[in-house]
């Protein structure tokens, strides 16, 4: 097979030239697939809460657990971008292995174990919406998740 070269000399492409370009293009192909692949871990949210002016309100509690032995470990949470008319609390609670973002819990149904709770309360008195996103990163495989909350204040 000759074709004539791209570089516009007056040498000839060769099979074994054309074949190397399908090996970098099919190399390509799979870097893209692999990075594509590795961001499937981490996933975008979006969630609405409705909360009393000037009151903490529950927005979310985060669980980690080791599916092997169903233990509690810990989510790490980073604000990304911060509520502008009101605060982010975060504390640690009780609470119970119900489900799961990643797939079926398992026998770790119904396990006691503790969360990242992340409340918010507005500045008293102010009423609209607020928003805030937050990432979390949870203990077991470094898995994250990047949530948006909606927060309307009544």
């Amino acid at each position: 097979m000759l074709v004539r070269n791209p570089n516009f000399t007056s040498e000839p492409i060769t099979e074994r030239d054309l074949y190397s370009n399908y090996r970098s293009l099919a190399t390509m192909a799979l870097a893209l697939c692999l990075l594509l692949s590795a961001n499937a871990f981490a996933g975008t949210n979006s969630f609405s809460r409705t909360a009393v002016s000037g009151q903490p309100k529950r927005i979310a509690a985060y669980h980690s657990w080791d599916p092997q032995t169903c233990k509690s470990l810990s989510a790490k949470m980073t604000v990304l971008s911060k509520p502008s008319h009101g605060v982010l609390i975060p504390h640690v609670v009780p609470s119970t292995i119900t489900q799961s973002r990643f797939g079926s819990v398992g026998h770790c149904a119904g396990t006691p174990i503790k969360a990242l709770q992340v409340d918010y309360k507005s500045a008293p008195g102010y009423r609209g919406t607020d928003t805030f996103t937050i990432e979390v990163i949870f203990g077991f495989e470094g898995r994250q998740d990047t949530d948006n909350y909606t927060v309307t204040i009544e």
